[in-house]
């Protein structure tokens, strides 16, 4: 090592750590001659997963499987099974068709009067049905909690994701069906009626999470819940729009967050929809404060 005036020379000082360094390599037989020296960082050998990338992978086997046995519960018991999930909402729609047609009602917007109905039907549906089946979620799944893989918000997550698979195939095929049959004009705008049933499930998500935290605590509440959700069909714009409604009633009904839900999707298909009072950040705050409210609720009760 070399001192200029008591100061260390560094290169000296880092020619003697290489030499030291390939003099134990070559006693060792590691390595050849001569000695590559790299500055970057060793890789990872190739097929091997980090350990966030294996724990996602993990997750979404667990969800997968999930979907996958909600789906034989609920459909494979029965002999229609997933088809009677397609066929129940269009024959909703029927229903509600003939009746207006033998009152002779005319359609409250457009031409059509089954496609009136089914967007504001179908996206109605697909929220009672997402709030209902989460909020059974965990205490239906209970014997599934003992093994240490599966959470609580895993059961969740997969009823979830399969009442939004199943609603968006009921939706796709009913106005594909009517399209075709009636030659109704295409969507003017898809991306929002995308919007309108994003916005839809994230509320739906939200208020299904919350009430399964309460069950934990208090069983009967499904009921209740249940009791709740009776009348909304008729608060929910399914039957009109709000642009019908007196300046009173819609300064009420407004505050259901629903409605805007349904009107974002029929603004979406329709060129020339007539819009009053309509709020995409009312629905996106109710949707996400839910959710924030039902996952923090969700990890109070698990960290219990």
């Amino acid at each position: 090592m070399l001192e200029v005036g008591g100061i260390v020379d560094p290169v000296t000082t880092l020619r003697e750590r290489f030499d030291r360094r390939v003099e134990w390599h070559w006693r060792n037989r590691r390595i050849g001659w001569p000695l590559m020296i790299s500055n970057t960082a060793p890789t990872r050998p190739p097929g091997r997963l980090t350990g966030f990338n294996q724990a996602l992978l993990v997750q979404i086997r667990v969800i997968g499987a999930l979907v996958l046995r909600e789906m034989r519960v609920r459909y494979g018991r029965t002999q229609f099974g997933y088809v009677w999930a397609l066929l129940e909402p269009i024959a909703y729609i029927a229903a509600i068709t003939v009746i207006f047609t033998y009152l002779d009602r005319p359609p409250p917007f457009g031409s059509s009067m089954p496609l009136f109905f089914a967007l504001g039907i179908i996206p109605f549906r697909l929220f009672n049905s997402i709030a209902n089946q989460l909020t059974a979620a965990m205490q239906a799944n209970l014997a599934l909690l003992t093994y240490p893989i599966v959470r609580e918000f895993d059961t969740v997550l997969a009823r979830f994701i399969l009442e939004v698979m199943t609603g968006l195939t009921v939706f796709i095929l009913c106005v594909m069906g009517l399209y075709v049959y009636y030659e109704l004009p295409w969507p003017s705008h898809p991306m929002r009626i995308i919007e309108g049933f994003m916005l839809i499930c994230l509320l739906g998500f939200g208020i299904g999470l919350t009430n399964a935290c309460i069950m934990r605590k208090f069983a009967s509440w499904q009921n209740i819940f249940r009791m709740i959700m009776a009348p909304m069909i008729f608060l929910s714009g399914v039957f009109y729009s709000l642009a019908s409604l007196p300046s009173e009633v819609r300064a009420i009904i407004a505050w259901n967050p629903v409605i805007h839900g349904i009107e974002i999707i029929r603004d979406g298909y329709y060129a020339h929809y007539r819009v009053v009072d309509l709020s995409e950040g009312y629905l996106l705050a109710c949707g996400l404060g839910l959710t924030v409210i039902g996952m923090f609720a969700e990890r109070f009760y698990r960290l219990r």
